[in-house]
């Protein structure tokens, strides 16, 4: 006949064991929380706590984390550092101040504010109250978010010219085809300039004198 082992459990909500109630390397169970509870011995008897799926509470780890992502605003993360492309998104609702602790590091991030409906508004005052604080204040309570990224670096890159709203289809056929103006290809212009230039890169153009 099949033995079933049951150890220590309560179906109480946030019960949790001491050392008067385990032996050393004993478990016990809180079944209502789910939360699976151990004995220890050391330089500290104590009963600790082992973390399992969807776990609720503070975790203390020492040494490294790895993980294929993070899920969060970031709001609460500190001595962390942070990639250049990481942008921190924080909500508010009903509050005409909102306080977004993105912990950058950067004097000069970039801060856009959305309503509920994610279209762009403009605040009062966004403030950077500091290197890892944004405030940002309404005339009136508004619920929305806030998406901040580490600003002050160059960006640089190409795209196609059918990517650009406004364009008529014939410029962008030619732009496709030639290309434009490079960082390499300056035009220095010192008067009036008429006329047609078919060069691809013009070097100079020297108006003259009147």
């Amino acid at each position: 006949m099949a033995q079933i082992v049951r150890l220590k459990r309560s179906l109480t909500p946030g019960s949790k064991p001491t050392t008067s109630n385990l032996t050393t390397g004993e478990l016990a169970i809180n079944v209502y929380d789910g939360k699976v509870f151990l004995r220890k011995s050391g330089s500290v008897d104590t009963v600790q706590e082992l973390v399992t799926n969807d776990y609720i509470g503070d975790v203390n780890v020492s040494g490294s984390v790895t993980a294929s992502y993070f899920v969060g605003d970031g709001s609460r993360l500190t001595n962390i550092t942070v990639d250049q492309s990481a942008t921190i998104q924080k909500s508010f609702s009903n509050s005409s101040t909102w306080v977004v602790n993105h912990n950058l590091d950067a004097a000069n991030p970039i801060a856009q504010v959305y309503d509920t409906d994610n279209y762009q508004i403009i605040p009062s005052s966004l403030r950077v109250t500091d290197s890892n604080t944004i405030t940002v204040t309404f005339d009136a309570a508004r619920s929305g978010y806030v998406v901040v990224a580490k600003g002050g670096h160059i960006v640089s890159g190409s795209i196609s010219a059918e990517n650009i709203d406004g364009i008529d289809t014939t410029i962008k056929n030619k732009l496709n085809t030639e290309g434009v103006f490079s960082g390499s290809a300056q035009v220095i212009m010192s008067g009036d300039v008429t006329g047609t230039a078919n060069a691809t890169v013009i070097s100079s153009i020297d108006g003259g004198s009147i």
